[in-house]
């Protein structure tokens, strides 16, 4: 078939026009996305096909933020086009896309862009009162004069903190909230770290975070020399050295455990957090303890060979609690068909001096919060001394009566400061931050972000015990060479007898 004859051909007419359909559907299409990509940038259009619902805001955000009636500020310190293809930031989108969420769903909420480097004056206003400098990658948050500015990263968990790049879980939502919370309270609440016994406040550092995050304002407490506030809900003493002056003290203005029971007159609560090592030198605070049913065992410290995430076996998992005033603390996690796990190291156990005081007024209701497995050690001078399951943290509950009024003021007590530093509150492998912040909500008497979740974007952290390491270890090394083994020969067989 010749050019000419081929082209009158009824195949290449047909063909043709199929061609042209094609590319102009093609062409179509193309300019279509262009299109609409550009007016979704422009007026946010999108919907939330993430698996791990980035851009979705929760129930409770939205819960809370009816309760707020104040003007709310968010102001960014780039252009839109700028944060919303990451120009400055990666990640600043989210950001972005997560306070337009909350302008689209509430009239008080206002987003406003301001190129930093080409008008700083505006921010200029917000730099007396910022923790941080303003700079491209900034997101303040203001209502009624109060400011808080935020970097990019303080959005974010990483699974490294020394490495910023590790980037694991969106926090934003969280973060946004407690910003909110904190402009947008008319009286803040006040949780205080006791200082001047040794106390290790930088190793505390991740735990006051956390409370700052929840709405609290931290503050540092000299009890020898200071009065607690009467806003102050929480009361933390984290890993002290030397004891509390007691009754003993010369002067009453001194005495810090009469201002212990003072605080908790007040419906308040108190977290403490001993290291093992440090029990027998705080006789004072450990005798105020006991008063609330509490008793730390000294100079001892859990291990556990099969339940633990060290080779060591002091990396001990906690065991949850049912039914009891300490599992109410986290019956969301208790809810899970597989709870993540609760991390604590080289814990001293605690006794439970008494278990329940029948809820009457004035009594004190005793309770552990987690507890080791029945296959934990208790060790002396690296010498096992008893096998047993073993109470890793505490709660106390003072229950009073006042007009048919229900008060409540606790005690809650921890074995070792490893559970609430950093190192396993910044993990997303572990559930501890869950706690810590049920915690807050139970004897804070505030509302606080609990419920707010981390939204991973890969969540690939592995964790086993070393019972199940050994297991697997004998497995790789012994049961499936075998089985190789085995097969091997069966091929080898069969090759001779054919």
């Amino acid at each position: 078939m010749n050019n000419n004859t081929y082209l009158k051909s009824r195949k290449f007419k047909y063909g043709s026009v199929a061609t042209a359909f094609t590319v102009a559907f093609i062409a179509i299409v193309v300019i279509f996305n262009i299109i609409f990509t550009a007016l979704a940038g422009k007026y946010m259009w999108y919907i939330d096909m993430t698996e791990e619902q980035l851009f979705t805001l929760s129930e409770e955000a939205k819960e809370i933020m009816s309760d707020i009636k104040s003007d709310v500020n968010i102001y960014f310190a780039s252009e839109p086009d700028v944060l919303m293809t990451g120009q400055n930031s990666g990640y600043m989108k989210y950001i972005y896309t997560t306070a337009l969420q909350l302008q689209d769903e509430f009239k008080n909420v206002h987003v406003e862009c301001v190129d930093v480097l080409k008008n700083p004056s505006f921010f200029r206003e917000f730099y007396q009162t910022a923790a941080t400098d303003i700079d491209t990658d900034s997101v303040v948050i203001e209502s009624g004069g109060e400011v808080r500015v935020f970097t990019a990263e303080a959005f974010f968990s990483f699974s490294d903190l020394a490495d910023p790049s590790t980037v694991w879980a969106y926090f934003g939502e969280n973060k946004m909230m407690s910003g909110i919370m904190q402009v947008t309270q008319t009286e803040q609440p006040i949780v205080s770290f006791t200082t001047e016994h040794g106390e290790d406040l930088a190793g505390a550092a991740y735990l006051m975070q956390q409370f700052y995050d929840n709405g609290f304002e931290v503050t540092p407490v000299n009890l020898a020399q200071e009065e607690l506030s009467e806003d102050c809900r929480i009361l933390v003493i984290y890993d002290p050295v030397y004891d509390f002056i007691g009754a003993e003290a010369e002067d009453a203005s001194k005495n810090e455990i009469e201002k212990l029971d003072k605080l908790l007159d007040n419906y308040a609560a108190i977290l403490v957090f001993e290291s093992p090592e440090n029990v027998s030198k705080l006789t004072n605070l450990n005798e105020f303890l006991e008063e609330w049913g509490i008793s730390y065992i000294a100079d001892t410290t859990i291990r556990d060979m099969d339940h633990a995430m060290s080779v060591d076996g002091y990396s001990i998992i906690a065991e949850y609690q049912k039914d009891t005033l300490g599992a109410s603390i986290y019956s969301d996690l208790n809810a899970l068909a597989t709870p993540p796990k609760t991390i604590i190291r080289k814990a001293a156990p605690i006794n439970i001096l008494w278990e329940s005081g029948g809820g009457l007024n004035g009594s004190r209701d005793v309770s552990a919060v987690l507890k080791s497995y029945d296959t934990a050690e208790q060790m002396e001078g690296g010498i096992v001394t008893g096998t047993d399951s073993y109470n890793l943290v505490t709660i106390s509950r003072e229950t009073r009566i006042v007009d048919n009024e229900y008060y409540y003021s606790y005690v809650m007590a921890a074995g070792s400061p490893t559970f609430a530093n950093g190192s396993y509150l910044e993990s997303n492998a572990y559930a501890n931050d869950d706690i810590i912040g049920s915690a807050m909500k139970a004897i804070g008497r505030e509302r606080v972000l609990s419920k707010l979740e981390r939204k991973p974007f890969d969540d690939d952290e592995i964790t086993i015990t070393t019972a199940e390491s050994n297991r697997w270890t004998v497995a790789m090394t012994t049961v499936l060479p075998a089985i190789f083994g085995i097969a091997g020969a069966v091929v080898i067989t069969k090759r001779k007898h054919s």
